[in-house]
């Protein structure tokens, strides 16, 4: 009789969120056991000692960010000045 194992088909399935997580390091050794996984939102030293199937602060490193330019923010506190100046460039581009 063969014994089929699902999790040998999935790829880092043994390891869990954290192998592919932000704030997660994995380190492996030569044997299947020799697996230490570390989270650096908790701590830079702090050891998850089993494999994490949901964690609420999981952010997927695979998952590329566009990060924003500092100019094109449209949030914060805005002078007087400023604010006309924006007035202005507005009914400029509705003409």
């Amino acid at each position: 009789m063969t014994v089929i194992r699902w999790m040998s088909f999935a790829r880092n399935a043994g390891l869990g969120l954290c192998a592919t997580c932000t704030w997660g390091t994995v380190r492996k050794g030569y044997r299947a056991k020799e697996v230490e996984t570390f989270c650096r939102l908790i701590s830079p030293n702090g050891l998850v000692p089993f494999p994490v199937r949901d964690c609420t602060d999981y952010t997927d490193r695979r998952v590329s960010v566009a990060e924003s330019k500092a100019d094109e923010r449209r949030y914060g506190f805005v002078t007087e000045i400023r604010l006309q100046d924006f007035v202005e460039k507005d009914a400029e581009t509705k003409e």
